[in-house]
């Protein structure tokens, strides 16, 4: 990737579990720090890793449009990711997460 905002990222691929049993598998970029939405490079996706709060090890358990508590994280893709209406309250829930 030639676009010098990536350079600290890992590239990884998470799969999630839509809400209609469908199950996908995304490849992006993340990185364990969190950045301004203004901040994306144009034509990517950013959304926010959250932890689990019954975890003590910070298991990455959610993926949300935005992240204020328990955030473990930036995930940057060029799929856009289907939240809703609702926002935050159609987050999906983390299946797997690794690096390519």
């Amino acid at each position: 990737m030639k676009n010098k905002f990536f350079k600290d990222f890992d590239k990884y691929y998470i799969g999630i579990e839509t809400a209609d049993g469908k199950k996908h598998c995304i490849r992006g970029w993340y990185l364990d720090q969190r950045f301004a939405h203004k901040e994306c490079p144009k034509g990517y996706n950013m959304y926010e890793f959250r932890e689990d709060d019954k975890d003590e090890w910070g298991y990455i358990a959610f993926i949300e449009p935005y992240v204020w508590v328990n955030h473990s994280g930036t995930f940057i893709t060029r799929t856009k990711i289907p939240f809703g209406e609702n926002g935050n309250r159609n987050f999906f829930e983390i299946r797997y997460g690794h690096y390519y």
